[in-house]
C-alpha cells in the first residue's frame, strides 16, 4: 500500500515537473520572439494596468490605467500592442492614463526589444525558476512520502512558476491566468512551511484541520483572482499581497524560533540557515511588491532586489551539504546531474531554435513559430536520455567518488559471498562492509532462530530479539528500514512508535534494517549512530537495501548448501554412469532412456529401417601375418574412421564382431534413412582407400565387403537368459537384417551391395548398376542386387 502511494506520488511529481518545464519552454520561446520587436516602453498587464513588482514603468506608477493611445480608446492589451507595432521603434506615442480619479496625458517613445533584455530574462527569471524546479524535484524524488518534502515541493513549484512567468505578465500575456493563480497560492505555501518545516509545530498537531482549511482558502483565491483581475478589481490582489507578506514574516519568525529552541542541535542549525535564506532572498522583494500593491507606490530598486532569489537555492544547498537537509549525498548527486543535464538541454534547445530560425530567415521562408519549436522538441526528446546517462556517469566519477567507491565495495562483497557458504563468515563480511561504508558505532547481525522464532546475534554480544517484540511487528508492517524519524513521522506506525523506540534504545540502535527473502524476514541488521554524528540518509538506506538483498541470497544459500552438495554428487554419479554406458549403448537407446527414464520404450516393435553391414575382407589372413597388437591398432584405426562417417549420417552401431560392423539407420522418412545408409557405405569405402594410401607398411591393402538393405524389421531389446544371468541387447532382427548381412558377401572387394527396396528409395544422386537376381546364402528366394558407381570404380550400392 505504501509503495503504491509512493509510486502515485512520484508519478504526479513527474507530471507536474514536466508541465512546468513545458510552460518554461513556451515562455522562453515567447521571450525570444520579442527580440527585435517594438515595445511600448513601459510594462502593461493584460487588463491595461501598469505592472507591479519592479517591472519597467518609466514615469508611470503601479496600477495606473492606460485609457487611450494616440486618441484611440483601448479595450485590451492586444489593441495597445497592435498600435505600437504599427509604428517604427522610437516613435513617440501619446497616452491617456488614469491615476486614481485623475486623467493625465504623457508621451512615451517606443523601444526595440534587445538581446540584452532576453539575457536578463534568462538570468533573472528562467535560471532561478529552473533551480527551484530542480531543488523541489530532487527533494521529492529522494524523500517521497514525507510531509516536509511535499510542502517544500509545492513551494518550489509555485516559486518557479511566478518567477518564470512574471515577464509574461506584462509582455506577451499568454500565461496571465496561470501566473495569477499560482501567485495566489504563495501565501498558503509559506504559511504551511511555517507550520511544518523543519519541525512540525504544536498548533498543527493540535489542530490538524488548519492545513486543509489553509489550502481551501488558497484554492478559492486562485480561482477568483484571475476573474477579478480582468474586472480591474484590486481588493482581492491587495488581500493576497497582505497575506503574502504576513506569511513570509511568520515563516521567518517560526524558523528563528526553531533555531533557538529546536529539539536537536541538527534541527536548530537547519532552521538557522533556512531563516537566513528566506530573509535574504525574499523579505525585501516580497514586502516591497506587497507595498506597491497595497499603497500603489513605486518601491526603489525593487526589480534589482528580486535577483536575490538566487540566494535561496544556494543557502538550501549549503544546508544540504553541511546539515544533511533532505539527505545530503543523494540530493547533491541528483541535483548536480539534473542541473548539468538541464543546462545542456537548455543550451541545446536555445541554440537549435536560434539556428533553425536564422536558417528560415536566410531562406526567406515564412513558417509558423510552432515548426521550429516542434523540430527542436523532437531533437531534445531524442537526446535527453543519452545526455542524462552520460552526465550521471561523469558526475559520479568526478564529484561523488565516495558513492562510486561504495558501489565498488558492494560489488566486492557480492563477489566474496559467492565463494563463502559458512554463516559466521558471511556475517563477518556483511559487518565489515557496513563498517567500511557507514562507520556506525556498533554493527550487529541477527539471524532467525527456528527454535524460538526470534532472532539471535552472530557475534559475541549475544543480542536477541524475541518473537513477540514490537520491533518485529513494526518491520512486518513497514517492510523497510526503521529509524527514529520514520517511527515518529509515519502515521501507519503511530500505535507502535513508543514500544519500537524503547526496543531500539535497548539494542543501542539508530537504524534497524530487515533482510528479506521471499517475503520472509530472515535476518536483522542493527546499526548504532554514525561516528560522525550525521544521520542516515535516503541514499544510505538504498545502498543498505541493495547490500542486504544480495546478502539475503547468500544467507539462504548457506542453509541450502548441504542439500545442494548431496544433489550435485548424485548428478555427478549419474553423469559418470551415463558417460560410461554411452560407450556400449547405441544412441537410439540413450535417447529412449532420456525421454522416459522411468519406463523407456525398449520393447521390440516393427520399424522401417536401413541396415548396413561392413566386413573387413581377409581379416583371418591378416591376423595370421601380423601380431595381435598390430591387428588391433589397424582395426581401431579403420573402425574409428568408419565411426566418424556413421555418426555424421545418423547411424547407430549395433554390433561389432572383430572384423565386422552392424549399423542401423532410422528416420521418419524411409528414403532419407536409405540414402543415409548408402552414403555412409560409400564414405566408408572412400576412407578405407585413403587410409590404405597413407599406410604403405601394410602387407596388402585392406578391402571391405559392404551390404545395405531396407525395410521393416523388429527393433528393440532382446533378452538373453542363461544360468549365469540375464543380458539385454538392442538390435534389429528379421529378413531385412539377414539379407543385408548376405549382401555384404556378394561380388568383389570394396563393393557396396544393396537390395531392391533400398534401390527403390534412393534418389538421382547415385549411379546404380543392376547386377541381376542372385541367390544368397540361407535366403530362399533369389534377390535382385544393385551396386553404385563412384568415380569410375565399382562401389557396390544396392538400389532397386
Amino acid at each position: 500500500m505504501l509503495e503504491t502511494r509512493r509510486r502515485a506520488e512520484l508519478t504526479v511529481t513527474a507530471v507536474l515537473l514536466g508541465l512546468s518545464l513545458l510552460v518554461a519552454a513556451v515562455a522562453t520561446h515567447d521571450a525570444w520572439r520579442r527580440v527585435g520587436q517594438p515595445s511600448p516602453g513601459h510594462a502593461i498587464m493584460e487588463n491595461l494596468l501598469v505592472v507591479v513588482g519592479g517591472g519597467e514603468r518609466g514615469i508611470l506608477q503601479p496600477f495606473d490605467k492606460v485609457v487611450a493611445l494616440n486618441g484611440r480608446v483601448l479595450t485590451s492589451a492586444a489593441d495597445l500592442t497592435a498600435e505600437v507595432q504599427r509604428h517604427p521603434p522610437g516613435t513617440v506615442l501619446h497616452y491617456l492614463v488614469a491615476r486614481g480619479h485623475q486623467l493625465m496625458e504623457i508621451d512615451v517613445a517606443t523601444r526595440t526589444v534587445t538581446l540584452q533584455w532576453f539575457r536578463r530574462f534568462v538570468v533573472e527569471a528562467l535560471i532561478p525558476g529552473l533551480l527551484f524546479l530542480v531543488l523541489g524535484g530532487a527533494v521529492m524524488f529522494l524523500k517521497p512520502g514525507a510531509g516536509e518534502s511535499r510542502i517544500f515541493f509545492a513551494f518550489c513549484l509555485i516559486s518557479a512558476a511566478t518567477t518564470i512567468l512574471y515577464p509574461d505578465l506584462h509582455t506577451t500575456h499568454r500565461f496571465t491566468t496561470l501566473m495569477l493563480a499560482t501567485w495566489a497560492l504563495t501565501p498558503n505555501a509559506l504559511a504551511h512551511l511555517a507550520l511544518r518545516f523543519p519541525e512540525k509545530r504544536g498548533i498543527a498537531r493540535r489542530h490538524p484541520w488548519l492545513v486543509p482549511l489553509l489550502w481551501a482558502e488558497g484554492a478559492v483565491a486562485a480561482a477568483a483572482l484571475p476573474l477579478t483581475f480582468f474586472w480591474r478589481s484590486l481588493a482581492l490582489p491587495m488581500f493576497v499581497a497582505a497575506c503574502w507578506g504576513v506569511a513570509l514574516i511568520a515563516l521567518i519568525v517560526s524558523l528563528a524560533r526553531t533555531a533557538r529552541r529546536g529539539s536537536t542541535p541538527l534541527a536548530r542549525q537547519r532552521a538557522k540557515f533556512l531563516a537566513v535564506g528566506f530573509a535574504v532572498s525574499f523579505l525585501f522583494p516580497v514586502l516591497g511588491t506587497a507595498a506597491e500593491i497595497l499603497f500603489w507606490i513605486g518601491v526603489p530598486y525593487l526589480n534589482q532586489s528580486w535577483r536575490l532569489n538566487l540566494v535561496f537555492p544556494l543557502v538550501v544547498a549549503y544546508a544540504i551539504v553541511r546539515y544533511n537537509l533532505f539527505d545530503i549525498g543523494a540530493v547533491l548527486r541528483l541535483g548536480a546531474i539534473y542541473s548539468a543535464a538541464t543546462v545542456l538541454v537548455t543550451l541545446l534547445y536555445a541554440g537549435s531554435l536560434t539556428g533553425i530560425n536564422v536558417a528560415f530567415s536566410m531562406l526567406d521562408m515564412s513558417v509558423s513559430p510552432l515548426v521550429p519549436a516542434g523540430l527542436v522538441s523532437l531533437l531534445v526528446v531524442a537526446l535527453l536520455n543519452p545526455v542524462y546517462q552520460r552526465t550521471q556517469r561523469l558526475v559520479d566519477r568526478a564529484f561523488f567518488r565516495q558513492r562510486y567507491d561504495a558501489q565498488q565495495t558492494v560489488e566486492r562483497l557480492a563477489s566474496a559471498m559467492t565463494t563463502v557458504l559458512e554463516l559466521p563468515r558471511i556475517g563477518g563480511l556483511i559487518r565489515h562492509t557496513v563498517d567500511e561504508l557507514f562507520h556506525p558505532v556498533t554493527t550487529t547481525l541477527l539471524v532467525s532462530d527456528d527454535g524460538t522464532r526470534g532472532y539471535r546475534a552472530l557475534d559475541e554480544r549475544g543480542a536477541r530479539v524475541a518473537a513477540d517484540s514490537p520491533l518485529l511487528r513494526g518491520l512486518a508492517r513497514y517492510r523497510g528500514p526503521l529509524n527514529r524519524g520514520r517511527l515518529s513521522e509515519d502515521p501507519a506506525l503511530a500505535d507502535l512508535s513508543g514500544a519500537c523506540l524503547a526496543a531500539m534504545e535497548h539494542l543501542g540502535a539508530d537504524l534497524v534494517v530487515p533482510i528479506v527473502f521471499h517475503d520472509r524476514i530472515t535476518a536483522l541488521l542493527i546499526l548504532g549512530p554514525k561516528r560522525s554524528g550525521a544521520a542516515y540518509t535516503t541514499e544510505d538506506l538504498r545502498l543498505l537495501r541493495l547490500l542486504l538483498d544480495q546478502s539475503a541470497v547468500a544467507l539462504e544459500n548457506a542453509r541450502a548448501f548441504t542439500a545442494l552438495q548431496v544433489a550435485l554428487r548424485r548428478v555427478e554419479i549419474l553423469e559418470s554412469v551415463r558417460a560410461s554406458l554411452s560407450k556400449f549403448v547405441p544412441r537410439a537407446v540413450q535417447s529412449l532412456i532420456e525421454e522416459a527414464p522411468e519406463a523407456p520404450a525398449l520393447a521390440k516393435r516393427d520399424v522401417d529401417v536401413s541396415v548396413l553391414f561392413v566386413d573387413i575382407a581377409g581379416y583371418t589372413r591378416l591376423s595370421e601375418r601380423l601380431d595381435s597388437e598390430r591387428v588391433n591398432r589397424l582395426v581401431e584405426r579403420y573402425f574409428g574412421a568408419f565411426l566418424d562417417e556413421i555418426v555424421q549420417y545418423g547411424g547407430d552401431v549395433n554390433e561389432t564382431a572383430g572384423d565386422g560392423l552392424m549399423v542401423i539407420f532410422q528416420d521418419p522418412s524411409e528414403s532419407r534413412h536409405a540414402e543415409a545408409a548408402v552414403s555412409t557405405a560409400c564414405a566408408i569405402v572412400r576412407r578405407t582407400r585413403e587410409i590404405n594410401a597413407e599406410d604403405v607398411a601394410l602387407p596388402e591393402p585392406i578391402t571391405l565387403h559392404v551390404g545395405v538393405n531396407s525395410g521393416v524389421a523388429a527393433v528393440g531389446a532382446t533378452k538373453i537368459e542363461g544360468t549365469a544371468g540375464t543380458r539385454w541387447t538392442y538390435t534389429a532382427s528379421g529378413s531385412v537384417t539377414n539379407v543385408a548381412a548376405r549382401l555384404a558377401g556378394v561380388g568383389e572387394d570394396d563393393a557396396v551391395h544393396i537390395g531392391p527396396e533400398t534401390r527403390r528409395r534412393l534418389g538421382d544422386g547415385f549411379v546404380v548398376e543392376d547386377m541381376g537376381e542372385q541367390r544368397l546364402k540361407n535366403v530362399e528366394e533369389p534377390v535382385r542386387v544393385f551396386r553404385v558407381l563412384e568415380g569410375g570404380a565399382f562401389v557396390s550400392v544396392v538400389n532397386s
